[in-house]
């Protein structure tokens, strides 16, 4: 059996065609346009997809299901790309499933793309035979996926597991959504690079400052990591900030959910495990209300390739 998943991103739409046992056979990309209407993103789903039967001399007949994991809000029973904050196109409730089977008449499903990546690494990652598993992707934000009872959680309204909307601290820094005091305003890669610019105006003679040309612009989510390693203690101090914000929403997720295991994507998941994961591992274990049952803390193990193999399999687990 083949199916296809698409991983749609705010630069670059990658398609893979990937096996039942979630294995990818080959992957076609694009980039986004920046002038793209919502009528040229459908069409270029489909065109990526036969795309790839063509590539793989697949004949379209023998595509199970087409997945698409989405950066927004999407509602699969009816189809529709309900609102996205990151296409170049703002058009809500984009009737997404209608548009692909105009063109081809093969099951559709859509995903959040975080949802997605909960699907890949349960399917075919490191929380494969893992249950309830938690993914957590630490980017531009925080976002989160949840599979309980070998389905994917998506709430009432198909918005659950917002997880980096959680209020970690009461009328704390100004979220993008509005709200004060959010999980990713202090656990994000963009919440270490703010907190690593900060610490470079307070300690000048850090080695933070070499390491991005002198330029706090050039800041990375690697860069604390790199300086930690050198023996920078303003480094050491912004990672012991921000591994302090993250393990709380990690403790939130743990107390009320109590997963067998929570994976960590993202790019900041790359960092070494003694500057990150050990760490964290110790700071939640001990700040969780059940002291005996330790929640497995992995790395998310199938990187970019998690959004693209949960499409593919969404079907599976809705």
């Amino acid at each position: 059996m083949y199916y296809i998943g698409i991983d749609v991103g705010g630069t670059n739409l990658v398609a893979g065609l990937v096996d039942e046992t979630g294995r990818i056979l080959n992957k076609v990309s694009t980039p986004v346009a920046k002038n793209m209407t919502a009528e040229q993103f459908g069409a270029e789903l489909v065109r990526m997809s036969r795309r790839l039967c063509e590539v793989g001399e697949i004949p379209f007949d023998k595509i199970e299901t087409v997945g698409v994991g989405l950066p927004g809000a999407v509602d699969n029973k009816t189809g529709l790309f309900v609102q996205n904050p990151n296409m170049p196109f703002k058009d809500k409730n984009v009737p997404l499933r209608e548009m692909f089977q105009k063109e081809w008449d093969v099951p559709v499903y859509l995903g959040n793309d975080a949802n997605c990546a909960a699907v890949g690494e349960y399917w075919a990652g490191a929380a494969k035979g893992c249950d309830p598993a938690v993914v957590v992707t630490l980017g531009t934000g925080i976002g989160g996926g949840l599979v309980v009872g070998g389905k994917l959680f998506t709430g009432f309204a198909n918005a659950g597991m917002e997880i980096g909307h959680m209020i970690i601290q009461p009328n704390g820094i100004l979220c993008g959504c509005g709200g004060r005091g959010c999980w990713e305003r202090y656990g994000s890669a963009t919440a270490l690079i703010q907190l690593t610019q900060l610490e470079m105006e307070r300690s000048r003679d850090s080695k933070l400052w070499g390491l991005c040309d002198n330029d706090p612009s050039k800041v990375q989510g690697r860069t604390p990591f790199q300086a930690a390693r050198l023996g920078d203690e303003a480094a050491k101090r912004v990672l012991a900030n921000y591994l302090q914000g993250l393990s709380i929403g990690m403790i939130n997720l743990v107390n009320i959910l109590q997963p067998e295991i929570i994976c960590l994507g993202g790019g900041v998941s790359n960092a070494e495990d003694d500057l990150l994961l050990n760490p964290l591992r110790e700071l939640v274990w001990r700040g969780c209300f059940d002291k005996e049952h330790h929640v497995r803390i992995e790395k998310a193990s199938l990187g970019n390739d998690a959004g693209v193999v949960g499409a593919a399999l969404l079907c599976n687990l809705v």
